[in-house]
């Protein structure tokens, strides 16, 4: 890797796991926030404060670590495809300069405490300006990322690099799809409706995004530990192509229908349906089957563990998305266990691919604690909030009497919720302060 593609890794990277240590801080002051002894120490009125640095949290938890991790993935596979295209090698950096920028601009108005939340699905928002345009140079910077991935195919010859090339083709239909629906809204609507469906139809590509970069990690891993691939390349480039297809289909569904219409709704509702279950049941099974036949491998392999637990995760959160309620917290549980799953896989690649590629390794006895930390206690903290949905504990609710914590099930439930969140967090806050010292380190480890 040339000392430029490797410094701009080094960079996504930054903004990857930054992005993350932002949003934990974010999520500390909201506690305080609800902590009738300290809310008054905060210099905002924690009211109007909440949901807006909610908004930001999520963004930077949700968004900005997964497209940065897309970022950090266009560096690997550029560099895997040898020469870059000299009148495009400029976009790389312009890209994540333009990205930090406009991470910066999002947490802004969560600072200053201005601004409206909206809580919408996919892609929540503060209505400020300073906040939608860190939203467009962060979209913007990624997508020039991509664009240059793009121009440079060489680089989609493995597997892991075809699934990225797949991911940031997505990824610009997702961006084509929030162009139409803005066009396509009319004027005088409300902020509520407006932003929903604004969102709607390109949050839902994302979940394409975000599936592909999920596989490509998995591979990619197991590429490197294993020197095998999950599934036969052949097979991995149908199943993959397989989700462009669908996600094609996006941009059509706003000539074909009223994007305030029930029918564009549950179109896109469909494309998640039918175009993101084969592809990771056929990989995830692939996998599940590579680390039996290599299981005596596991033991030593921190980053074989994490996998193990990545794929258990996410296969699990999807088979909670087979009995959901109406409003009740099952729904929560299913999308926590699946974006578990995608963060773990995504934590796994840092650990055994984009810091031994800077020369910056973490010892497997560090990395091990975190990953099992996070993965397990995300699944506890999925499996109570399940149990208690099940129970008809409703979601987006807070307080005892307000969740109708009315049973001993409920009470047990939610308080195996309670202990899962816990150590899904300091798994996470131990993951962040592990890379961030090995990234922010002045001298790098020796390769080997």
């Amino acid at each position: 890797m040339s000392p430029d593609l490797r410094a701009e890794l080094r960079g996504w990277a930054l903004l990857a796991v930054g992005s993350l240590a932002a949003a934990g801080a974010l999520a500390l002051l909201l506690v305080l926030s609800r902590v009738p002894q300290t809310q008054v120490l905060l210099p905002w009125s924690w009211q109007s404060f909440f949901y807006t640095a909610l908004v930001t949290h999520v963004i930077l938890s949700f968004v900005v670590w997964f497209l940065a991790v897309l970022g950090a993935f266009t560096v690997l596979v550029t560099a895997a495809g040898g020469a870059v295209v000299p009148r495009l090698a400029w976009c790389g950096r312009l890209g994540l300069a333009l990205s930090v920028v406009g991470a910066v601009l999002l947490v802004v108005p969560a600072l200053l405490n201005v601004g409206e939340p909206e809580l919408n699905n996919y892609v929540p928002v503060v209505v400020h300006p300073l906040y939608y345009l860190g939203l467009a140079l962060v979209a913007a910077g990624v997508a020039l990322a991509v664009i240059r991935l793009l121009a440079n195919p060489r680089g989609f010859a493995g597997c892991s690099g075809f699934g990225v090339g797949v991911g940031g083709l997505c990824y610009l239909v997702a961006l084509l799809c929030f162009a139409l629906a803005w066009f396509s809204l009319p004027a005088g609507l409300d902020l509520e409706t407006l932003n929903e469906r604004l969102f709607w139809g390109g949050g839902h590509i994302l979940q394409f995004v975000n599936t592909a970069l999920m596989l490509a990690a998995w591979t990619a891993v197991a590429e490197v530990v294993l020197g095998e691939t999950p599934v036969p390349p052949v097979l991995f480039r149908l199943v993959l192509g397989s989700m462009v297809v669908f996600v094609l289909a996006g941009p059509v569904f706003y000539g074909l229908f009223d994007v305030l219409g029930l029918e564009h709704r549950l179109a896109f509702t469909g494309l998640l349906w039918y175009g993101l279950t084969l592809p990771p049941v056929i990989v995830g099974g692939g996998l599940a089957a590579l680390l039996i036949r290599r299981r005596a491998e596991l033991a030593g392999s921190a980053a074989l563990q994490g996998l193990a637990v990545s794929l258990v995760v996410f296969v699990v959160g999807g088979l909670m998305g087979f009995f959901l309620g109406a409003s009740d917290a099952r729904t929560p549980s299913h999308y926590h266990a699946a974006i578990g799953g995608v963060n773990l896989a995504f934590m796994v690649l840092f650990v055994a691919v984009i810091l031994p590629v800077l020369g910056r390794e973490a010892r497997a006895s560090l990395a091990r604690i975190p990953l099992h930390l996070y993965g397990w206690g995300q699944l506890v903290f999925c499996l109570g909030m399940f149990v208690a949905g099940a129970a008809g504990v409703p979601r987006k609710t807070m307080g005892a009497a307000a969740q109708g914590l009315d049973s001993p099930l409920k009470m047990v439930a939610m308080g195996v919720y309670g202990l899962g969140g816990v150590a899904a967090v300091v798994g996470g806050v131990l993951f962040i302060a592990l890379v961030l010292s090995r990234l922010l380190a002045r001298k790098e480890a020796s390769h080997g």
